[in-house]
């Protein structure tokens, strides 16, 4: 008994590792490590501040369909074949991003690590219901969710410990390391086998998908909101990483150090975030406590707005960490608390949606008005007027809960 206990535990703390190493790779090779090295990507490839924002975009809205796409592909390809699938491509693509001098291929290649981020995540947690127990599924999801921090924080220490190397070596090295997560993953999910057979109906098509949605958020507002709150967070987040190197590389006149202290600081402030607030919203609540972070961050932008600093670009960072990698466990935990399983993963997956949307038209827009302006303060500000959006929107959301009927749990 105690053998399989052990052997238990050594088999879910495996697959913990390879989730959140799943999680790290696509996420941190891909969206956020191209964030980090934008000045170094415009240099490489003569990229104006425009075009730089659309690649970002374009990031996000493969990001966004891939979430479309597999969610109805969810329908006859199971879990753990798309699992391996995105992580068996991932460092083939990022390979070919540098396999030539030309910005269109590294772009694209991007964008599809990217889609396979999205596609792996989903996989990740609906294979979770079939290879961990549900005593240890959240803790396991949990640390799996905080991979991107992780992925953020070792983006910082290898662009500070790397200088010497050229963007093309640095991305090899990425794809290396993502080679060896394939390699672990393929393994770990070796001795797993399915459950039950898959269902033989027929996939539904995106119309179905789509109304199905729709009418979701239609007759529950929670839904609607938290499909909004999840856009006004891409509106934020999406100029706010995309630009934070270039603003301190060339309104600060910062270094390569610099640079690095600063996504290592985002993926500390990610990863410790995701443990305080947890246990501060089990006590004061999820939308308090998001309030409360988003709030602070907000504050931080104001700061810089006013007086330009690396001590304050440090504060907005942290702050921005500590909100942005929690709040989608906060948002899943208020939305499980009220909604069945099954229509709780239709709005999270939706979202996901509305968070790459809001995020690529957030990029595209930010990067034509640093093109015109010539001025990070118009980025600051954008994302300013959208944490104000927020705070209004979780304000509205707290009335909302304040009626609900006795006796509904509220995270």
């Amino acid at each position: 008994m105690s053998k399989t206990t052990v052997s238990s535990r050594r088999s879910m703390g495996l697959l913990a590792l390879v989730f959140t190493a799943c999680n790290a790779t696509t996420h941190g090779f891909s969206i956020f490590l191209y964030s980090a090295l934008l000045p170094q990507i415009r240099e490489l490839f003569e990229l104006s501040y425009s075009q730089a924002a659309l690649i970002a975009a374009l990031l996000q809205l493969f990001y966004m369909g891939a979430s479309i796409a597999s969610g109805i592909a969810a329908a006859w390809v199971s879990p753990r074949t798309m699992v391996r699938l995105t992580i068996m491509l991932s460092p083939v693509l990022l390979a070919l991003a540098v396999a030539t001098p030309w910005v269109l291929p590294f772009a694209l290649c991007l964008a599809l690590v990217s889609a396979c981020a999205v596609s792996n995540w989903n996989a990740i947690a609906a294979l979770a219901r079939e290879v961990i127990p549900a005593s240890h599924r959240s803790r396991v999801l949990g640390l799996a969710s905080s991979g991107a921090a992780f992925a953020i924080c070792l983006n910082g220490l290898l662009i500070a410990l790397l200088q010497g190397l050229s963007l093309r070596q640095f991305w090899l090295i990425c794809a290396g390391l993502t080679l060896l997560v394939t390699l672990l993953t393929l393994w770990a999910l070796a001795p797993h086998t399915e459950q039950a057979p898959r269902s033989a109906k027929a996939p539904p098509t995106f119309s179905q998908v789509f109304k199905q949605w729709l009418r979701l958020c239609l007759e529950q507002p929670v839904a609607l909101q938290i499909v909004l709150l999840s856009g006004f967070i891409g509106a934020i987040s999406g100029p706010f990483l995309n630009f934070l190197s270039a603003f301190v590389s060339d309104q600060l006149q910062a270094g390569a150090t610099v640079t690095g202290t600063l996504w290592t600081l985002i993926g500390i402030g990610g990863a410790v975030g995701g443990l305080l607030l947890g246990a501060l919203a089990d006590r004061w609540g999820a939308l308090r406590v998001m309030a409360w972070s988003i709030g602070a961050f907000g504050l931080a932008m104001l700061g810089l707005l006013g007086h330009p600093s690396l001590l304050l670009s440090g504060w907005a960072a942290g702050l921005f960490a500590l909100f942005y990698f929690p709040s989608w466990g906060l948002m899943a935990a208020y939305l499980s608390a009220r909604l069945e399983p099954v229509h709780s993963l239709q709005v999270v997956s939706l979202s996901m949606v509305s968070y790459g949307l809001a995020s690529a038209t957030a990029n595209a827009l930010c990067g034509w008005l640093l093109q015109v302006s010539g001025e990070f303060a118009v980025v600051h500000a954008w994302i300013a007027g959208w944490v104000l959006a927020s705070l209004l929107l979780l304000k509205r959301m707290a009335r909302g809960k304040a009626v609900e009927a006795p006796g509904v749990p509220i995270p």
